[in-house]
């Protein structure tokens, strides 16, 4: 999950799929295409997320290029929310895109801890962990068992 903070001052931040921050940054008139760059060279994202509603043009822009969904709070996050959720990032770019992640990971994290207490390998407790997020049907992949190699 990648947060994003658009602006003149581009602040991202992201996370794993267990919430944890995994790197963030923030950059001076950053195109789409940089931000592209820095989100795909850590990983395959899930989703994107603003910190407002509605989000900007830029932020999803990032998402169309990466052809992920953008997730939006209810409404537009305060300063005092994200401040809470970032108390220990001093940039204030890099704070909003990092509680924006945050937020869009605490709207999925139940449905991560379930799939966390299944029985299976890590790397397809990930796999299903992205279905989640993305808005697929869970039950089909578990009906078919283990996924193996000759599958694909």
């Amino acid at each position: 999950m990648a947060g994003v903070d658009a602006g003149i001052n581009t602040g991202f931040a992201i996370l794993n799929l267990q919430g944890v921050l995994i790197t963030s940054g923030c950059m001076k008139e950053a195109s789409d295409e940089r931000i592209v760059k820095i989100i795909t060279d850590v990983g395959t994202p899930v989703l994107i997320a603003a910190d407002t509603n509605p989000p900007s043009h830029f932020v999803q822009k990032i998402a169309a290029r990466l052809n992920v969904r953008v997730c939006i709070p209810s409404e537009s996050m305060s300063k005092a929310e994200k401040r809470a959720i970032g108390a220990d990032l001093d940039d204030p770019h890099v704070r909003d895109a990092y509680a924006a992640a945050v937020k869009a990971f605490r709207r999925y994290q139940n449905r991560l801890r379930q799939i966390d207490r299944l029985r299976l390998p890590e790397s397809e407790k990930e796999e299903l962990k992205r279905m989640a997020i993305i808005g697929k049907r869970l039950s089909e992949r578990l009906q078919k068992g283990p996924k193996r190699a000759l599958d694909d």
